[in-house]
Protein backbone atom coordinates (compact mmCIF):
# COMPACT_ATOMS: atom_id res chain seq x y z
CA UNK A 1 0.00 0.00 0.00
CA UNK A 2 1.44 3.37 -1.00
CA UNK A 3 1.73 6.11 1.60
CA UNK A 4 1.06 8.68 -1.13
CA UNK A 5 -2.65 9.33 -1.79
CA UNK A 6 -3.92 8.87 -5.33
CA UNK A 7 -4.54 12.60 -5.68
CA UNK A 8 -0.97 13.56 -4.73
CA UNK A 9 1.59 13.73 -7.58
CA UNK A 10 4.46 12.82 -5.23
CA UNK A 11 5.56 12.94 -1.58
CA UNK A 12 7.00 16.47 -1.64
CA UNK A 13 3.79 18.53 -1.21
CA UNK A 14 2.76 16.30 1.70
CA UNK A 15 5.90 16.89 3.76
CA UNK A 16 7.30 20.27 2.74
CA UNK A 17 5.00 22.42 4.91
CA UNK A 18 5.99 20.78 8.20
CA UNK A 19 9.63 21.98 8.31
CA UNK A 20 8.53 25.44 7.20
CA UNK A 21 6.08 25.65 10.11
CA UNK A 22 8.57 24.18 12.60
CA UNK A 23 11.33 26.64 11.67
CA UNK A 24 9.06 29.68 11.88
CA UNK A 25 7.60 28.54 15.21
CA UNK A 26 11.16 27.92 16.45
CA UNK A 27 12.02 31.55 15.67
CA UNK A 28 8.87 32.64 17.54
CA UNK A 29 9.90 30.57 20.59
CA UNK A 30 13.35 32.15 20.44
CA UNK A 31 11.80 35.62 20.37
CA UNK A 32 9.67 34.87 23.41
CA UNK A 33 12.72 33.35 25.10
CA UNK A 34 14.63 36.61 24.70
CA UNK A 35 11.82 38.45 26.43
CA UNK A 36 11.58 35.91 29.27
CA UNK A 37 15.22 35.07 29.79
CA UNK A 38 14.67 33.37 33.12
CA UNK A 39 12.23 30.82 31.72
CA UNK A 40 14.26 28.14 29.88
CA UNK A 41 11.13 26.47 28.50
CA UNK A 42 11.02 28.88 25.58
CA UNK A 43 14.71 28.55 24.77
CA UNK A 44 14.58 24.76 25.02
CA UNK A 45 11.48 24.66 22.83
CA UNK A 46 13.23 26.76 20.18
CA UNK A 47 16.25 24.46 20.29
CA UNK A 48 14.12 21.34 19.81
CA UNK A 49 12.02 22.89 17.03
CA UNK A 50 15.06 24.10 15.12
CA UNK A 51 16.54 20.58 15.21
CA UNK A 52 13.25 18.97 14.16
CA UNK A 53 12.70 21.62 11.48
CA UNK A 54 16.17 20.97 10.07
CA UNK A 55 15.58 17.22 9.92
CA UNK A 56 12.26 17.91 8.21
CA UNK A 57 13.94 20.25 5.73
CA UNK A 58 16.42 17.50 4.79
CA UNK A 59 13.54 15.10 4.17
CA UNK A 60 11.62 17.69 2.15
CA UNK A 61 14.75 18.42 0.11
CA UNK A 62 15.18 14.80 -0.97
CA UNK A 63 11.45 14.44 -1.57
CA UNK A 64 11.69 17.57 -3.71
CA UNK A 65 14.55 16.12 -5.76
CA UNK A 66 12.44 13.06 -6.49
CA UNK A 67 9.45 15.27 -7.28
CA UNK A 68 11.43 17.41 -9.71
CA UNK A 69 12.52 14.28 -11.54
CA UNK A 70 8.95 12.99 -11.79
CA UNK A 71 7.31 15.93 -13.57
CA UNK A 72 7.58 17.34 -17.09
CA UNK A 73 7.60 21.12 -16.94
CA UNK A 74 6.35 23.87 -19.15
CA UNK A 75 9.26 25.65 -20.79
CA UNK A 76 8.75 28.78 -18.67
CA UNK A 77 9.09 26.77 -15.44
CA UNK A 78 12.45 25.09 -16.08
CA UNK A 79 14.63 27.96 -14.87
CA UNK A 80 12.38 28.39 -11.83
CA UNK A 81 12.86 24.72 -10.94
CA UNK A 82 16.62 25.25 -11.03
CA UNK A 83 16.33 28.27 -8.72
CA UNK A 84 13.98 26.42 -6.35
CA UNK A 85 16.33 23.44 -6.13
CA UNK A 86 19.37 25.65 -5.52
CA UNK A 87 17.62 27.69 -2.81
CA UNK A 88 16.44 24.48 -1.12
CA UNK A 89 20.02 23.19 -1.11
CA UNK A 90 21.32 26.42 0.44
CA UNK A 91 18.56 26.28 3.07
CA UNK A 92 19.45 22.71 4.06
CA UNK A 93 23.15 23.56 4.24
CA UNK A 94 22.49 26.64 6.37
CA UNK A 95 20.14 25.03 8.87
CA UNK A 96 22.26 21.89 9.01
CA UNK A 97 25.19 23.98 10.25
CA UNK A 98 22.94 26.12 12.42
CA UNK A 99 21.31 23.14 14.13
CA UNK A 100 24.72 21.58 14.76
CA UNK A 101 25.91 24.77 16.48
CA UNK A 102 22.81 24.87 18.67
CA UNK A 103 23.32 21.24 19.66
CA UNK A 104 26.94 21.95 20.61
CA UNK A 105 26.04 25.06 22.60
CA UNK A 106 23.12 23.29 24.29
CA UNK A 107 25.12 20.35 25.61
CA UNK A 108 28.10 22.57 26.46
CA UNK A 109 25.74 24.74 28.54
CA UNK A 110 26.79 27.79 26.52
CA UNK A 111 23.39 28.72 25.08
CA UNK A 112 22.56 30.90 28.09
CA UNK A 113 25.39 33.32 27.41
CA UNK A 114 23.98 36.63 26.23
CA UNK A 115 26.32 37.08 23.28
CA UNK A 116 25.83 33.55 21.96
CA UNK A 117 22.06 33.76 22.38
CA UNK A 118 21.94 37.01 20.44
CA UNK A 119 24.11 35.67 17.61
CA UNK A 120 22.13 32.43 17.30
CA UNK A 121 18.85 34.30 17.45
CA UNK A 122 19.69 36.60 14.55
CA UNK A 123 21.22 33.75 12.55
CA UNK A 124 17.97 31.83 12.93
CA UNK A 125 15.92 34.82 11.85
CA UNK A 126 18.24 35.35 8.87
CA UNK A 127 17.87 31.72 7.85
CA UNK A 128 14.13 32.21 7.53
CA UNK A 129 14.86 34.45 4.54
CA UNK A 130 16.23 31.37 2.76
CA UNK A 131 13.11 29.41 3.71
CA UNK A 132 10.92 32.21 2.38
CA UNK A 133 12.84 32.47 -0.90
CA UNK A 134 12.68 28.70 -1.41
CA UNK A 135 8.97 28.58 -0.62
CA UNK A 136 8.28 31.54 -2.93
CA UNK A 137 9.81 29.72 -5.89
CA UNK A 138 8.04 26.50 -5.00
CA UNK A 139 4.75 28.33 -4.76
CA UNK A 140 5.27 29.85 -8.20
CA UNK A 141 5.92 26.41 -9.67
CA UNK A 142 2.57 25.18 -8.36
CA UNK A 143 0.29 28.20 -8.56
CA UNK A 144 1.77 29.99 -11.57
CA UNK A 145 2.79 27.04 -13.73
CA UNK A 146 0.68 24.22 -12.29
CA UNK A 147 3.62 21.88 -11.65
CA UNK A 148 2.28 18.67 -10.12
CA UNK A 149 -1.35 19.72 -10.62
CA UNK A 150 -3.38 17.07 -12.42
CA UNK A 151 -5.54 19.63 -14.25
CA UNK A 152 -2.59 21.03 -16.20
CA UNK A 153 -2.83 20.21 -19.89
CA UNK A 154 -0.26 19.03 -22.40
CA UNK A 155 3.09 20.86 -22.14
CA UNK A 156 4.77 19.22 -25.15
CA UNK A 157 6.33 21.33 -27.88
CA UNK A 158 5.28 21.31 -31.51
CA UNK A 159 7.41 23.37 -33.92
CA UNK A 160 6.39 26.08 -36.30
CA UNK A 161 7.20 25.32 -39.95
CA UNK A 162 10.14 27.72 -40.24
CA UNK A 163 11.00 28.44 -43.87
CA UNK A 164 13.14 31.45 -44.68
CA UNK A 165 12.50 33.78 -47.63
CA UNK A 166 14.73 31.77 -49.95
CA UNK A 167 12.85 28.57 -49.14
CA UNK A 168 15.86 26.73 -47.69
CA UNK A 169 14.02 25.60 -44.51
CA UNK A 170 17.11 26.59 -42.58
CA UNK A 171 17.07 27.09 -38.79
CA UNK A 172 15.48 30.45 -38.03
CA UNK A 173 15.72 32.65 -34.94
CA UNK A 174 12.50 32.51 -32.93
CA UNK A 175 10.96 34.90 -30.42
CA UNK A 176 12.09 32.77 -27.45
CA UNK A 177 15.79 33.56 -27.65
CA UNK A 178 16.59 30.43 -29.67
CA UNK A 179 15.90 28.94 -33.08
CA UNK A 180 13.43 26.62 -34.77
CA UNK A 181 14.12 24.11 -37.53
CA UNK A 182 11.53 22.05 -39.38
CA UNK A 183 13.33 20.71 -42.50
CA UNK A 184 11.33 20.76 -45.73
CA UNK A 185 14.19 20.26 -48.19
CA UNK A 186 16.83 17.54 -48.21
CA UNK A 187 20.04 19.57 -48.32
CA UNK A 188 19.24 23.24 -48.84
CA UNK A 189 19.66 23.88 -45.10
CA UNK A 190 23.30 22.72 -45.03
CA UNK A 191 24.89 26.10 -45.97
CA UNK A 192 23.32 27.65 -42.87
CA UNK A 193 25.10 25.37 -40.38
CA UNK A 194 28.68 24.64 -39.42
CA UNK A 195 29.79 21.05 -39.99
CA UNK A 196 32.46 19.40 -37.86
CA UNK A 197 33.87 16.14 -39.19
CA UNK A 198 34.35 14.41 -42.52
CA UNK A 199 32.92 16.17 -45.55
CA UNK A 200 30.21 14.05 -47.15
CA UNK A 201 30.07 11.58 -44.23
CA UNK A 202 26.29 12.07 -44.06
CA UNK A 203 23.88 12.07 -46.98
CA UNK A 204 20.48 13.70 -46.70
CA UNK A 205 17.03 13.07 -48.15
CA UNK A 206 13.38 13.62 -47.38
CA UNK A 207 11.28 10.61 -46.39
CA UNK A 208 7.68 9.93 -45.43
CA UNK A 209 7.36 10.31 -41.64
CA UNK A 210 3.80 9.07 -41.43
CA UNK A 211 1.64 11.39 -39.33
CA UNK A 212 4.53 13.89 -39.19
CA UNK A 213 4.64 14.35 -42.95
CA UNK A 214 7.94 14.55 -44.80
CA UNK A 215 10.92 14.34 -42.46
CA UNK A 216 14.68 14.69 -42.90
CA UNK A 217 16.72 11.49 -43.24
CA UNK A 218 20.38 11.72 -42.21
CA UNK A 219 22.29 8.68 -43.41
CA UNK A 220 25.82 7.79 -42.34
CA UNK A 221 27.58 5.01 -44.26
CA UNK A 222 31.06 4.69 -42.77
CA UNK A 223 30.40 5.70 -39.15
CA UNK A 224 32.65 8.77 -39.23
CA UNK A 225 31.48 11.21 -36.52
CA UNK A 226 29.91 14.38 -37.86
CA UNK A 227 28.37 17.32 -36.02
CA UNK A 228 26.10 20.13 -37.23
CA UNK A 229 25.66 23.35 -35.23
CA UNK A 230 23.65 26.49 -35.83
CA UNK A 231 25.92 29.48 -35.22
CA UNK A 232 23.83 31.17 -32.57
CA UNK A 233 25.48 30.98 -29.16
CA UNK A 234 23.19 30.30 -26.20
CA UNK A 235 23.60 30.14 -22.41
CA UNK A 236 20.61 28.61 -20.61
CA UNK A 237 19.00 26.39 -23.22
CA UNK A 238 16.12 23.98 -23.68
CA UNK A 239 16.21 21.84 -26.81
CA UNK A 240 13.17 19.93 -28.05
CA UNK A 241 13.32 17.45 -30.92
CA UNK A 242 11.59 14.43 -32.40
CA UNK A 243 13.67 11.57 -33.83
CA UNK A 244 13.30 8.01 -35.05
CA UNK A 245 16.43 5.89 -34.50
CA UNK A 246 15.08 2.51 -35.62
CA UNK A 247 17.35 2.50 -38.69
CA UNK A 248 20.49 3.73 -36.92
CA UNK A 249 23.23 1.84 -35.09
CA UNK A 250 25.29 3.99 -32.76
CA UNK A 251 24.50 7.15 -30.85
CA UNK A 252 22.94 10.51 -31.64
CA UNK A 253 24.04 13.44 -29.52
CA UNK A 254 22.17 16.64 -28.82
CA UNK A 255 25.20 18.87 -28.38
CA UNK A 256 25.12 22.22 -26.63
CA UNK A 257 27.58 24.84 -25.47
CA UNK A 258 29.76 23.75 -28.38
CA UNK A 259 33.12 25.51 -28.60
CA UNK A 260 34.67 23.24 -31.22
CA UNK A 261 34.74 19.59 -32.31
CA UNK A 262 36.44 18.50 -29.09
CA UNK A 263 34.76 20.70 -26.49
CA UNK A 264 31.01 20.56 -25.93
CA UNK A 265 28.28 19.29 -23.62
CA UNK A 266 25.91 16.57 -24.76
CA UNK A 267 22.97 14.27 -24.29
CA UNK A 268 23.70 10.97 -26.04
CA UNK A 269 20.94 8.61 -27.17
CA UNK A 270 21.52 5.06 -28.43
CA UNK A 271 19.48 1.85 -28.56
CA UNK A 272 20.96 0.84 -25.19
CA UNK A 273 21.29 3.91 -22.99
CA UNK A 274 20.99 7.65 -22.59
CA UNK A 275 23.96 9.61 -21.26
CA UNK A 276 24.57 13.18 -20.26
CA UNK A 277 28.02 14.67 -19.97
CA UNK A 278 30.80 16.81 -21.34
CA UNK A 279 33.62 16.43 -23.89
CA UNK A 280 36.80 18.24 -22.89
CA UNK A 281 39.52 18.13 -25.53
CA UNK A 282 37.97 14.88 -26.78
CA UNK A 283 37.79 13.17 -23.37
CA UNK A 284 34.24 12.32 -22.29
CA UNK A 285 33.09 12.95 -18.71
CA UNK A 286 29.70 11.51 -17.78
CA UNK A 287 27.32 13.20 -15.35
CA UNK A 288 24.67 10.49 -15.53
CA UNK A 289 23.66 7.47 -17.64
CA UNK A 290 20.62 5.20 -17.65
CA UNK A 291 19.49 2.17 -19.70
CA UNK A 292 17.28 3.33 -22.55
CA UNK A 293 15.88 1.53 -25.60
CA UNK A 294 13.87 3.86 -27.87
CA UNK A 295 11.57 2.48 -30.54
CA UNK A 296 9.77 4.43 -33.23
CA UNK A 297 9.32 8.15 -32.95
CA UNK A 298 10.39 9.70 -29.66
CA UNK A 299 10.09 13.28 -28.46
CA UNK A 300 13.22 14.43 -26.66
CA UNK A 301 13.92 17.39 -24.42
CA UNK A 302 17.30 18.52 -23.16
CA UNK A 303 17.64 21.21 -20.48
CA UNK A 304 20.93 22.93 -19.62
CA UNK A 305 20.43 25.62 -17.01
CA UNK A 306 23.50 26.87 -15.14
CA UNK A 307 24.74 23.80 -13.17
CA UNK A 308 21.65 21.64 -13.81
CA UNK A 309 21.39 19.25 -16.77
CA UNK A 310 18.32 17.12 -17.55
CA UNK A 311 17.12 15.03 -20.48
CA UNK A 312 13.66 13.58 -21.16
CA UNK A 313 12.13 11.12 -23.62
CA UNK A 314 8.40 11.37 -24.27
CA UNK A 315 8.04 13.67 -21.23
CA UNK A 316 9.77 11.25 -18.84
CA UNK A 317 13.05 12.21 -17.19
CA UNK A 318 15.79 9.74 -18.10
CA UNK A 319 19.07 11.37 -16.96
CA UNK A 320 19.81 14.22 -14.57
CA UNK A 321 23.25 15.51 -13.68
CA UNK A 322 25.04 18.47 -12.14
CA UNK A 323 28.30 20.10 -13.17
CA UNK A 324 30.04 23.40 -13.84
CA UNK A 325 28.13 26.14 -15.64
CA UNK A 326 29.27 25.75 -19.28
CA UNK A 327 28.80 29.44 -20.09
CA UNK A 328 27.89 30.16 -23.71
CA UNK A 329 28.13 28.04 -26.85
CA UNK A 330 26.44 26.70 -29.97
CA UNK A 331 23.75 24.01 -30.19
CA UNK A 332 23.29 21.18 -32.68
CA UNK A 333 23.38 17.44 -33.41
CA UNK A 334 26.25 14.94 -33.63
CA UNK A 335 26.01 11.49 -35.26
CA UNK A 336 28.30 8.63 -34.18
CA UNK A 337 27.33 5.48 -36.06
CA UNK A 338 25.89 4.01 -39.21
CA UNK A 339 22.43 3.94 -40.71
CA UNK A 340 19.65 6.49 -40.96
CA UNK A 341 18.28 8.94 -38.39
CA UNK A 342 14.86 10.41 -39.15
CA UNK A 343 14.46 13.98 -37.86
CA UNK A 344 11.14 15.80 -37.68
CA UNK A 345 12.23 19.04 -35.98
CA UNK A 346 14.66 20.70 -33.60
CA UNK A 347 13.82 23.78 -31.56
CA UNK A 348 15.74 25.68 -28.90
CA UNK A 349 14.59 28.17 -26.30
CA UNK A 350 16.51 30.48 -23.97
CA UNK A 351 15.33 29.67 -20.44
CA UNK A 352 16.53 32.94 -18.91
CA UNK A 353 15.89 35.33 -21.76
CA UNK A 354 19.43 35.72 -23.10
CA UNK A 355 19.31 36.87 -26.70
CA UNK A 356 15.58 37.67 -26.62
CA UNK A 357 16.30 41.28 -27.56
CA UNK A 358 16.94 39.98 -31.07
CA UNK A 359 20.73 40.02 -30.85
CA UNK A 360 22.95 37.00 -31.21
CA UNK A 361 24.83 35.91 -28.09
CA UNK A 362 28.55 36.53 -27.99
CA UNK A 363 30.73 33.89 -29.65
CA UNK A 364 32.13 31.43 -27.09
CA UNK A 365 35.81 31.45 -26.31
CA UNK A 366 37.88 28.78 -28.07
CA UNK A 367 40.52 26.84 -26.09
CA UNK A 368 43.93 27.39 -27.61
CA UNK A 369 44.82 23.70 -27.54
CA UNK A 370 41.58 22.42 -29.03
CA UNK A 371 40.88 21.26 -32.58
CA UNK A 372 38.66 23.97 -33.99
CA UNK A 373 38.17 22.50 -37.49
CA UNK A 374 34.73 23.28 -38.84
CA UNK A 375 33.37 23.58 -42.34
CA UNK A 376 30.99 26.47 -42.98
CA UNK A 377 29.12 25.59 -46.17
Amino acid sequence: MSIIPDWAPNLHPLVVHFPIALLFIAALMDTIGLMFKNEPMWRNSAFLLYVLGTLGAVGAFYAGKAAGDSVFLATEANALLTDHADMAKYTVYFFGGYALLRIIFFFAKMETRTGIRAIMYFLGIGGLALVWATADRGGQLVFKYGVGVAAVGDVSVEPTDMTDESGTSAPQNNDKGGWSWKPTKAAAWIPSVSTYGTEGAVTTSMQDGGSYGDVLALTSGDGSPVMFTFDYAMQSVQLDSRLNLDGFTGSVMFVHHVIDAQNYSFVSVSNEEMKIGRSENGDLYLLDSKPFSPTGWQSYRMVSDQTHFRAYADQKLIVHGHGDDPGSGFVGIRLNGTGTVLLDFVQTVSLRGEGMDGTTESTPATPAAADTTAHKH
